[in-house]
């Protein structure tokens, strides 16, 4: 999934709005990677600041 993008920046508000309604229909796992610049911060606001740990899953890679 491309991440949204508001004036060249990934647009936390509308990412926040996209983890509301997948959590509502269901949905827990999340994925980020290093490799996509500012994913792991933008996941960080969107949904670990947001939501119990016990309400999702998140998977990340680290560089080698």
């Amino acid at each position: 999934m491309r991440l949204p993008q508001k004036d060249g920046a990934i647009d936390i508000d509308q990412m926040k709005e996209m983890v509301d309604r997948f959590i509502a229909a269901g949905f827990t796992y999340f994925d980020t990677a290093w490799a996509c610049p500012g994913s792991e911060d933008a996941i960080r606001r969107a949904l670990v600041e947001r939501y119990p740990c016990e309400r999702f899953q998140l998977a990340t890679q680290n560089a080698a």
